[in-house]
């Protein structure tokens, strides 16, 4: 199975996307991680990411197929579920030419929709999270309900501070534009019959649960 999730950003550590690939039985391929990777490295990618990021902005077009063509040639994996790529129709169009020289074509489109009522739980909880000076691949996100504080890593005991593109505007604007942003790209894989919609309602298995039954009733090969 090699399948695209569309989810808003709405998670940071336990994921729909995560619990789905498990139910599957194929490797998650999360586009933020590709990128964490290439920083940890000290690759060009990653290095370009990253400053595109620290300001604010996501990475361009032509940067993001960049990554993934990268991680997709060099694993070459049958089967995946690949999370937070693409998000508009032109990722999309150089992913399905990748995929196609690569012989492994899609074989769904999960679209994770967030309800209104469940918005505002999420800005704050993408809004509350830190990140560690010294190594920035170490997240913190306090526990529900307790207020963000500067702090310490606790895993290397460096200072902690709030990206910019985990300020509250910026997650409020980055939750306001995702469903214009994806639209097109949702509309592009409903044309091909490749797309299920479903509620990101519950728990990350509850909702992958739900992404699973309904991949099942459009058809394919689904575990």
């Amino acid at each position: 199975m090699r399948i695209v999730n569309v989810q808003p950003p709405a998670w940071w550590w336990e994921t729909p996307g995560e619990s789905l690939a498990r139910a599957l039985d194929v490797p998650r391929i999360n586009f933020g991680d590709l990128i964490r990777d290439h920083l940890r490295q000290g690759t060009e990618l990653g290095l370009r990411a990253d400053e595109i990021m620290e300001a604010g902005g996501a990475p361009l077009d032509e940067l993001r197929t960049a990554i993934v063509r990268d991680h997709l040639r060099r694993e070459a994996p049958a089967a995946f579920l690949l999370d937070h790529h693409p998000v508009n129709v032109v990722q999309a169009l150089a992913l399905d030419e990748l995929l196609h020289e690569l012989g492994t074509p899609l074989d769904g489109v999960v679209r994770l929709r967030l309800p209104e009522h469940e918005l505002e739980r999420h800005v704050r909880s993408v809004a509350d999270r830190r990140v560690c000076r010294g190594i920035p691949t170490h997240g913190h996100e306090p526990a529900a309900g307790t207020p963000a504080a500067e702090g310490a890593c606790d895993v290397c005991g460096a200072g902690l501070h709030q990206r910019r593109d985990d300020e509250e505007s910026t997650v409020r604007a980055r939750f306001g534009t995702h469903e214009a942003r994806t639209a097109p790209v949702t509309r592009y894989y409903a044309e091909r019959g490749l797309l299920v919609t479903v509620d990101a309602v519950g728990t990350p298995d509850e909702i992958a649960a739900r992404a699973l039954a309904a991949l099942r009733r459009r058809g394919g090969r689904v575990g």
